[in-house]
């Protein structure tokens, strides 16, 4: 069952819209800013200087995790409200047929306080109710679901909220990923594995944040009901690496390989070859850039025509979980405004944690 995106909505670093922010990133704009509050230490100067990040500046300041993810979300949503085409929270009929999916970063107790504190599944089911709260929308209560992959779990949002349509328990979601790097405790964590990018390590990555927010329903639905149709969503693919960056072993592409060779069979049609933009979510990473660099010589023979790699990280920083929503933004906008490099765009998501994710998008009419 092809997938028809009928709504966006997204806030960054670039702006509060995904309009402005998805016209930024084509102009390869750039707004780091100095991050006061986390210090690294210049090796030339011997000083401690502030380590420079992507912060949505005056909009998540002096935020915790939990609350920074619900102020993202909020964000997100009320742009995509803003935006028109989709019906205000008072259409109880619309929204009472919407279900929900969170994506989020992994819970990792070493990165944040919050599962030490409460549990995993404890802090899922809080939040999901704190997140309805705040987004004021009567969503469907058992259309709720969360999914914690990092980096790869738009890709898996769309293959669930794929297989959930199907059983009609509920006729669209919306799917809300957000993720920030930039709360102390995740920047100590990524700053003790020699992951920033800093004075003394200039192949680590800038922290970001983002949110997005993307409204999907079943193809079928949308073209009986007249629904304008941004995107389509015609295949999208989940996957682990074997080696992922726990484990210190070299990274070579394995799972990623497998499952853009995938989603590529899936979500072309028969006998033609991907020609477009590749949006991935290289960093800066060493790790990253090896194992893309294994994938792209494993999947030489999918690539035999024209593609562009589109790297939103190089203007956002790297924004964890809501970066594949922001690829898919990236190549939704690019078609309504005729600048992608062809009729079809790849997502390519690849997490720490070694979940692996790919989606091909084309063009909506």
């Amino acid at each position: 069952m092809g997938l028809a995106i009928t709504g966006l909505g997204m806030v960054s670093s670039l702006g509060l819209g995904v309009t402005q922010a998805c016209a930024a990133l084509r102009a390869e704009l750039v707004r780091p800013r100095e991050l006061v509050y986390f210090q690294v230490l210049d090796e030339d100067s011997q000083e401690l200087v502030p380590l420079m990040g992507h912060p949505i500046h005056g909009f998540t300041d002096g935020f915790a995790p939990v609350g920074r993810w619900l102020r993202l979300a909020r964000g997100a949503v009320d742009d995509l409200l803003a935006q028109g085409g989709v019906p205000g929270g008072t259409d109880k009929g619309f929204w009472q047929r919407t279900g929900l999916i969170w994506v989020g970063p992994v819970l990792d107790e070493a990165r944040f306080l919050e599962p030490r504190q409460l549990g995993p599944q404890v802090l899922k089911q809080a939040f999901l109710q704190q997140l309805l709260q705040v987004l004021e929308l009567p969503l469907a209560p058992g259309g709720l679901h969360s999914i914690h992959l990092g980096h790869a779990g738009t890709a898996a949002a769309l293959q669930l909220a794929r297989e959930q349509l199907a059983s009609a328990s509920v006729e669209r979601f919306l799917i809300v990923a957000m993720d920030s790097y930039l709360d102390r405790l995740s920047l100590e964590w990524l700053h003790a594995h020699r992951r920033l990018k800093a004075p003394d390590m200039p192949v680590g990555l800038m922290p970001g944040e983002a949110a997005v927010c993307v409204l999907v329903e079943p193809l079928s639905r949308a073209r009986r009901s007249g629904t304008p149709v941004q995107g389509f969503v015609t295949h999208a693919e989940v996957g682990q690496e074997p080696h992922p960056l726990a484990t210190r072993s070299r990274n070579l592409g394995e799972g990623l390989s497998q499952v853009i060779g995938t989603a590529l069979s899936r979500g072309l049609p028969p006998g033609v070859a991907f020609q477009g933009d590749v949006i991935s979510d290289l960093n800066g990473e060493s790790w990253r850039a090896s194992q893309w660099g294994h994938t792209a010589v494993r999947l030489r023979s999918q690539f035999q025509g024209r593609t562009r790699l589109v790297l939103p990280c190089a203007s956002l920083g790297d924004t964890g979980a809501a970066s594949g929503a922001v690829g898919l933004c990236s190549a939704i906008r690019s078609f309504a405004r005729r600048y992608a490099s062809g009729s079809h765009s790849l997502v390519v998501s690849s997490a720490e944690h070694g979940a692996t994710g790919a989606v091909v998008v084309s063009a909506g009419g």
